[in-house]
Order: structure tokens, then C-alpha cells, then sequence
């Protein structure tokens, strides 16, 4: 997950990771519920900034379309959803809007 983030100050040689392959990365891993969990909670975070719990919703947003299990996407959008109330106001209302 940490690849995806916006640091201050990385190291010359520091990678940052495409969220659409991350999506699909975590979608194929056998850990994907723990990763989740942690996403979820990232993007729950108030000490997290908004730009990086940003990035981590739509890395959420594309490991659940990777998931092949429609019952499954159909939980994670409504525990997206949960955790995106946590947003401050001015990202939530719009997010939730758009939905």
C-alpha cells in the first residue's frame, strides 16, 4: 500500500505504484481481506492527509472491481461507502453524491 502514497522528500530511487495495478495485485493476493482492512481503516484515518486518503479510496475503488465475486463488491462498496463518511464533509458529500 505504501507505494501508492505522496510523500515529502523521497529518496532518489524511491517507486511509486500505479493504482490500477496495485488494484489488481491486491485482488490476486491470498491476503486481500487483511489488505482491505487496512484500506478501509486508511481512508477512515483523520491523521492520514486527504490527498493520500484519497488515493487509497480509489486504490480501494479498483481492487473491488478486480474482484471477480459480485456478492463480495456489493460488501466492499457498502463498507467503502462507511468509511468514506469519515472523509471530511467537502470530499464525503461529493463522493457519496456521485454514487
Amino acid at each position: 500500500i505504501g507505494i501508492s502514497l505522496i510523500i515529502d522528500n523521497p529518496c532518489n530511487n524511491h517507486y511509486f505504484g500505479s493504482i490500477a495495478r496495485l488494484g489488481k495485485a491486491i485482488s490476486e493476493a491470498k491476503i486481500s481481506s487483511k489488505i482491505e482492512s487496512k484500506m478501509l481503516q486508511m481512508i477512515s484515518d483523520n491523521q492520514l492527509d486527504d490527498y493520500n486518503r484519497m488515493l487509497i479510496y480509489y486504490l480501494f475503488l479498483n481492487y473491488n472491481n478486480n474482484i471477480d465475486d459480485k456478492e463480495k463488491q456489493t460488501e466492499n462498496h457498502d463498507k467503502l461507502l462507511i468509511a468514506v463518511r469519515c472523509l471530511p464533509i467537502y470530499l464525503s458529500t461529493k463522493i457519496i453524491a456521485g454514487k
